[in-house]
């Protein structure tokens, strides 16, 4: 059996938080376990993504190369006039996150907002 987990990151000031959740469940996993991380920025915490301060980014970087996927909402980064291409790439985006986060959930993601 696979963990699988959905951190939602909807504010700006939660990141923090969700990244160090991030990172304790991957370091979690035992030997031989399978885990599967996925976390999806929306609403102003996609603001973050291209003005974070170089430790979160720290954080956020080694999320990602300990196997964690990171996705921004497109319809966010429109609405705060951030262009896709500004954003470092450790970041995915998807549409919608909204609808992301249900996908996720129906393939058996479990969900925490921090």
């Amino acid at each position: 059996m696979a963990l699988k987990l959905l951190i939602h990151v909807a504010e700006d000031t939660r990141w923090e938080v969700a990244v160090v959740n991030a990172i304790n469940f991957l370091k979690s996993l035992k030997e031989g376990e399978e885990g599967d991380l996925v976390m999806v920025a929306n609403a102003n915490a996609v603001t973050r993504c291209v003005q974070c301060d170089p430790e979160l980014f720290k954080g956020i970087r080694q999320v990602v190369l300990d196997g964690g996927q990171i996705y921004v909402c497109e319809n966010a980064l429109r609405k705060f006039g951030i262009p896709k291409d500004r954003l470092p790439e450790v970041f995915k985006t998807v549409p919608a996150g909204i609808r992301a986060l249900v996908e996720f959930q129906i393939q058996g993601y479990h969900y925490v907002r921090p």
